[in-house]
């Protein structure tokens, strides 16, 4: 029994790594919009969109190349589908999001952010013909009206006047388009490598956020501050190459409803770093809509679990009084 024992708790400390890895990446993610926000004015949020997946894109050829494994080109099949990920999920993800911290706070981009899960299973059921169990339906419409609590900060003349921060609207916006970047990219991946469709998506969606703007006249490119430079770095590799790395190791080590657990630390950072750093205001009616972002996304994620735990209580209970009867 010993080496078993021996191998088991090896098992533990290399999945307790891993849960490090995961909580690590969420943080990274959680301060990201920090970084976006300080760099936004600097440069514009078009310019930051192509800089940034130009060098990502760049950085990842260079990694399959490095490999070997994987072919670089990918199929013409995959081409259209590529594209419309590029569209969705770099140049309207990014560029309503960081237009967003313009007019809005970290806090509320995180917050926002955290929901992904409720929009991309709402978006599965309406295009995909998904089928969601009660207990997931409850989680997205907790998750929603925690957004309209959030975004409101509270106050219904707020919501009856429909006069939303149009940061916040942004940021929502953002959300479907990375939705759809996820829905489509679950089709794409079962032809091209995780690698593959993040490059290639990149590259269309740069190419068309350079389209928009030099049509819109957003395209400016001016010398950043060494503190610029320092955004920029962090942006590009430590939230779009190195996160995205240490994500998929953990999500292949934990599995994926464990690991989305972990993405419940995001909006925590986030606020704290916006409070702290740029002394951003957080009411308190704003707790009411984090609760339900937070809770709704956990009950989304975690429902299978939730209800096999249940129906293990439910059986031992039931073991437990047939016992009884038969003494």
């Amino acid at each position: 029994f010993l080496p078993r024992e021996q191998n088991m708790n090896r098992r533990r400390q290399a999945v307790g790594k891993f849960y490090g890895l995961l909580a690590l990446t969420a943080a990274i993610w959680g301060i990201q919009p920090l970084f976006i926000k300080l760099a936004v004015r600097e440069i514009t949020p078009v310019s930051l969109t192509v800089v940034r997946f130009v060098l990502i894109s760049a950085t990842i050829f260079l990694i399959m190349r490095w490999r070997h494994r994987t072919p670089l080109l990918p199929p013409l099949s995959a081409l259209f589908p590529l594209f419309c990920m590029g569209v969705c999920g770099v140049a309207v993800n990014n560029v309503a999001q960081f237009t967003g911290l313009q007019y809005s706070t970290v806090g509320n981009a995180t917050l926002i952010a955290s929901t992904t899960p409720a929009v991309t299973a709402l978006l599965a059921v309406l295009f995909l013909r998904e089928r969601l169990l009660p207990i997931q339906w409850l989680g997205i419409v907790i998750s929603l009206l925690g957004v309209l609590v959030l975004i409101s900060k509270g106050s219904l003349a707020i919501l009856l006047r429909i006069s939303f921060n149009y940061g916040d609207l942004l940021f929502f916006f953002a959300q479907l388009g990375w939705a759809a970047y996820m829905l489509i990219g679950f089709r794409v991946m079962h032809h091209l490598s995780a690698l593959g469709t993040t490059a290639w998506a990149g590259v269309f969606g740069a190419l068309t956020t350079l389209v928009y703007g030099l049509i819109t006249d957003e395209l400016h490119y001016a010398p950043l501050s060494p503190a610029g430079m320092a955004y920029m770095a962090y942006i590009i590799w430590m939230g779009g190459v190195c996160a995205m790395v240490f994500w998929n190791l953990g999500v292949k080590m934990v599995g994926a409803s464990l690991a989305a657990v972990f993405l419940n630390i995001m909006p925590l950072v986030g606020v704290a770093a916006g409070v702290i750093v740029l002394d951003e205001d957080f009411y308190w009616q704003e707790c009411f809509g984090a609760g339900g972002i937070l809770s709704g996304v956990y009950l989304l994620t975690q429902a299978r679990q939730i209800l096999h735990r249940r129906n293990v209580r439910r059986r031992a209970h039931y073991r437990a009084a047939r016992q009884r009867m038969q003494a």
